[in-house]
């Protein structure tokens, strides 16, 4: 059964990957950014989405693209 979407989640003392659409066990990464590098690595492979849950704060995303230039965004969640 394919993917339909993948979500970066808080778990416990680290972060998560959550495989919609699938029966796969959540993937448990230390830091926020091996969670978002993982699931970009992914969801850039099944051409899915990737959603980013609860994040407290600020977190600054930088996206490698094809081009020379970096895409950056700033994601704040109240």
């Amino acid at each position: 059964m394919p993917a339909t979407s993948i979500s970066v989640v808080p778990a416990g003392h680290g972060w998560a990957l959550d495989i919609d659409g699938t029966p796969e066990p959540r993937q448990l990464f230390p830091t926020l950014e091996a969670a978002i590098s993982a699931g970009w690595a992914r969801a850039r492979r099944e051409n899915i989405e990737l959603n980013i849950h609860p994040l407290t704060g600020g977190v600054r995303l930088r996206e490698e693209t094809a081009k020379s230039a970096d895409v950056e965004c700033d994601l704040k969640v109240a």
